[in-house]
This record gives structure tokens, C-alpha cells and sequence, in this order.
């Protein structure tokens, strides 16, 4: 029994160990190198690693790749003296190997984002999760952390917590639209308009939506392209927009959705100690006291905005000095300065509407009286351009809370109301807390003659320590390494018009010396081999002279 075992181990550790193998694992891993270098080329690193380096095909490939350079020594065993340099070789390859998978098994990496003059000791891992947070209404919170799977496609999760499920996550999505439905009741006349609309001239075309609706997150009533800004109101605005009133003011009752001024109703406008024009509107038993050149909202007793207040206020005048367009359903307004008036327009079905700036033309392509504008995000495969991803840069998952779908993606966190309170919803990146602070002092560019284009960059950066600030600079082939971590100079990012932020990447790296002394047998052994081999083949030759 245990020569039959024997055998099979003999006749395993040539099959491995032998040339024909060793050329095929290597023409494999050859290969897969090249699929990454490609993949990584077109879809980015982060895809890369998920879809080949960092896959069980190629971790395992890399694991034969190791027996056979293991059982390729053993078989060439007792140790021959024109061997020596062999067997150095193989000793350093076998080195580098378990180096690094000492390094894949245990080690760090990650990115530090210092912005200037801002002490920060938080890492962020390559590794996704969503972190969930109970707000209570006793000011409490309670965290739960769930990690996503390193995939590169989209994964069936199908996990639940306390009533919340996790059904799916896009490591790489984009945005679709589309129309949904609203999930409360509003009382009659709230408005819940929503619209699309295309804006273009002969250079330019670009489509938007803009809503009143509550429940639509992903868009809002006004945007602003380039010098013009748009605003969404409801078409009973028009009217007032029209009308030629002393004050120019214009006050919207949103329950009502209906508007009117202050001299339909003669209403007095007064001036404060400051010189700030103020007025109050007595409506449904409230009064609202607005100050219009100082907020659209009414104010309090103390002076504080009431954001939810069903009554807004807002001067015309502040929208003629630059390019304002006022979309209203079917209807546009605009103020024409030439004859000093508002131009109100109705939008024709399948004719353009004629703008006064640039040659810009307006086209209505839908309305929606009650439904929801939304993003949702679908699964794409991500494309990279320059070394920029252009498409699928979003990561998201999908939740299902007390029967409702809601999507989170790493763009924006998402608030969710849960049982009496709420809860919030982040996917980001894990998190590691450093021992001591790092803060960028100053960040240093190098730009090439004549261009934008940054030729080096480099960071002075001050380590906080037990024993005080030290100062550190960071630059190409110069890292700090502190307390087993080593810090080198990754990108940078604008912070304004003169200040830069700079990143780091972080690592721990605890194969690092075993991978160091693989290569260095490495490049002993060959020279070893080279000589031993150099002196043989000398001999011989003198052995043929003679």
C-alpha cells in the first residue's frame, strides 16, 4: 500500500515537476497576463483585479506556477555542484512566492485623502461595504456593516437585518430613467408636476428634467446650464409672472397652487431700520412675514427661515439682469430687456421654441402630472478613457425596506423612514483608523513647459506622533514608511482656484523582506549559474582541444 503511494507521489511530483508542465503553466499564466493587461487597459484596474488578478482561476494558477518550481528542486535532489546556481534560482523564486502570499494574506491596502491644513487618520480600504445606521429618537444610533463581494459583475446578495434586505449589488452601474410611482397622498392642488425637455442651438444639445415633485431625490425644480438658469414652477404662475406690478414681487401659495402680488391685494410694503423692504400676508389664519430680498422664505419671530412654510415670496427684478427662463408645463417665460417686459410663450407640440440667447431653441418632449422622475442604476460593464473611467464609475445596491425598493449607490448617501425613526444608508469604502494623524502642509507641482500638464508632484506632510510633529516629504521613489506603514505619493485633487490636496497610497506589506531576499538569490543564482555553467563549457572545449 505504501509503495503504491509512493509511486502515484513519484509519478505526481514528475508530472509537475517536469518541463512539459512547467511550459504549459507558464504559457497559461503568460496568457492571463496578457488578458489583464488588456482588460485593465479598456475597463480599468479595479475591474482587472476583480474579474482576473484577483480571481480564484488565477490565484490558482499561481499556486501550480509554485509546486512547480517546488517539485522541479526536489526532483533534482542530492544537490549536484553544477546544480547550486540551479537550486539558488528556485530558492529565491520559492521566496518571492510565499512572500507574497504572506503580502495577499495579511497585508494592507489602501489610500489616505489629505485635503490641506485638515489633520486626518482614516484610511480607506479597497474593499466595499454598506454600512447601516439606525437613527433612534432617543439621539442614539445604532452602525451594522455588511461587506459586498469582490466581483467584478453583479451579485445576488440576498441577506436581511432587522426587516432590511439586501438583494443586489452593481460593483459598476450607470443611471437609467425612468417614471415611478408616488408612494404617500397630498392633499388636492399640491403640486406634483414633472417635465423633460430638450434645450439646443447648433453647437450644443441637451436634455433635462426638471419636478416639483416631493419624492423625486435624483432632480430638483431648478439647474442651472452654462450662463442660463431654469426654474420650474407651476403653469398658474404664468399670470403673475405677466403682470406689470410696481414691486415685482410675486408670492406663491403652494397649497392653493395659485399665486398673486401684493398689489392685487394691497398689501403694504414697508422698509425696516436697515433699509430691507418687508411685508406681511395674512392667509388661512397665519400671517407670513416675508423679507424678499433677503429670502424667498417667510421668517419667524426670531428671524429664522421656515424652510416648510406653504408660502414662498420672490422679486422678478433679480431675474432680469441675467439670462432666466422659467419653465411652466406647457409655457415659458423669460424677461426681454430690450422692451422691458416678461415674454410669456406656449411650447407647440413638435415646434421649437425660439430663445433670445445664442440661438438656443426649446422642445417639450413629456410631462407627468403625478408620477416620479428617477434614476435607477443598472449593471454595465465600465469603459476607460485617458485613465479616467467615462462609464459605470458608480457602485450601488439595492435594498427592499417594509416592501419598498430603494437603490444606494457610493455617489450620495440615502435616508430611509424606518418603524418611528429613520435610518441612513452608506456604500463606501472600509475604513481603518490610524494610530496618528497626517495632515498635508503644503503640496508642491511641477507642470511641463508651455502645458497644464503636471510633470511631478510631491507632498510635505506633518506626522503627528507621541513625541511630537515631525515633517516629512513625500515624492516619486521617496516614501514615508511609520509604524510598518509606508506612504507614497499617488495622485492630488484641486481644492480651489490655489490649493491642492494630495493622495497617498498606503500599504503594509509583511512579505516585503521575504520577496527582497527571493530576488536577491535571484540575481546571485543566475550569476552563479552563468559561471558554473561558463567553467564547464570551458573545460570541455580544452578537453576537445587536447
Amino acid at each position: 500500500m505504501l509503495d503504491k503511494l509512493e509511486k502515484k507521489y513519484k509519478n505526481l511530483e514528475k508530472s509537475i515537476g517536469g518541463l512539459k508542465f512547467a511550459v504549459l503553466i507558464i504559457l497559461t499564466f503568460t496568457g492571463l497576463m496578457i488578458i489583464g493587461t488588456f482588460v485593465e487597459s479598456y475597463l480599468g484596474t479595479e475591474f482587472a483585479g476583480r474579474a482576473v488578478y484577483k480571481t480564484l482561476p488565477f490565484m490558482g494558477i499561481q499556486f501550480f506556477l509554485f509546486l512547480s518550481i517546488l517539485f522541479a528542486t526536489f526532483l533534482r535532489l542530492p544537490p549536484k555542484k553544477r546544480l547550486y546556481g540551479f537550486y539558488v534560482i528556485h530558492s529565491g523564486l520559492i521566496l518571492i512566492a510565499c512572500g507574497s502570499f504572506v503580502t495577499f494574506y495579511s497585508g494592507l491596502d489602501g489610500h489616505i485623502t489629505l485635503p490641506p491644513n485638515e489633520p486626518t487618520r482614516y484610511i480607506e480600504l479597497n474593499q466595499d461595504v454598506l454600512e447601516i445606521i439606525f437613527l433612534k429618537e432617543d439621539g442614539k444610533t445604532k452602525r451594522v456593516e455588511y461587506e459586498l463581494p469582490n466581483s467584478a459583475y453583479s451579485s445576488s446578495i440576498d441577506q436581511e437585518y432587522e426587516g432590511i434586505k439586501i438583494t443586489d449589488y452593481f460593483p459598476f452601474s450607470q443611471n437609467r430613467f425612468e417614471w415611478g410611482h408616488s408612494t404617500r397622498t397630498y392633499p388636492p392642488g399640491t403640486p406634483l408636476n414633472s417635465a423633460k425637455y430638450s434645450i439646443y442651438n447648433d453647437m450644443v444639445t441637451q436634455e433635462f428634467t426638471v419636478t416639483l415633485h416631493p419624492e423625486a431625490k435624483d432632480f430638483k425644480s431648478t439647474l442651472t446650464l452654462g450662463p442660463l438658469s431654469i426654474h420650474y414652477l407651476p403653469a398658474p404662475i404664468a399670470p403673475c409672472l405677466e403682470e406689470k406690478n410696481p414691486s415685482s414681487l410675486v408670492i406663491w401659495d403652494m397649497l392653493k397652487n395659485s399665486c398673486f402680488t401684493p398689489e392685487s391685494r394691497n398689501l403694504k410694503i414697508q422698509k425696516s431700520k436697515t433699509g430691507n423692504r418687508f411685508l406681511v400676508v395674512k392667509e388661512r389664519g397665519m400671517l407670513f412675514s416675508f423679507f424678499p430680498d433677503f429670502s424667498p422664505y417667510p421668517l419667524d419671530k426670531q428671524f429664522n427661515v421656515v424652510q416648510s412654510a406653504t408660502m414662498k415670496i420672490f422679486s422678478k427684478k433679480i431675474f432680469q439682469s441675467k439670462p432666466n427662463l422659467f419653465l411652466l408645463g406647457k409655457k415659458a417665460a423669460y424677461y426681454d430687456a430690450d422692451d422691458e417686459r416678461w415674454i410669456i410663450s406656449e411650447i407647440k407640440a413638435n415646434e421649437a421654441l425660439e430663445l433670445p440667447w445664442m440661438g438656443f431653441k426649446l422642445d417639450l418632449l413629456e410631462t407627468r402630472i403625478t408620477k416620479v422622475p428617477k434614476l435607477v442604476p443598472e449593471y454595465t460593464f465600465p469603459r476607460q478613457e485617458n485613465s479616467k473611467i467615462t462609464i459605470g464609475d458608480q457602485k450601488a445596491v439595492h435594498l427592499v425596506v417594509a416592501g419598498k425598493d430603494y437603490w444606494v449607490t457610493d455617489k450620495a448617501p440615502l435616508v430611509i423612514p424606518y418603524e418611528n425613526s429613520s435610518i441612513k444608508v452608506l456604500l463606501r469604502k472600509k475604513i481603518l483608523t490610524l494610530p496618528f494623524e497626517l495632515m498635508l502642509s503644503r503640496f508642491k507641482m511641477k507642470k511641463n513647459p508651455g502645458t497644464n500638464s503636471p510633470a511631478s508632484y510631491e507632498s510635505f506632510v506633518r506626522l503627528f506622533t507621541a513625541k511630537g510633529p515631525e515633517i516629512h516629504h513625500i515624492f516619486m521613489n521617496n516614501p514615508l514608511k511609520y509604524l510598518g506603514f509606508t506612504f507614497y505619493q499617488a495622485s492630488y485633487f484641486q481644492v480651489d482656484q490655489y490649493n491642492y490636496g494630495s493622495v497617498l497610497s498606503v500599504n503594509i506589506d509583511q512579505g516585503r523582506w521575504l520577496k527582497y531576499l527571493g530576488s536577491l538569490l535571484l540575481v546571485f543564482g543566475a550569476i552563479w549559474h552563468y559561471f558554473i555553467n561558463r567553467k564547464r563549457f570551458n573545460f570541455k572545449k580544452g578537453e576537445d582541444l587536447l
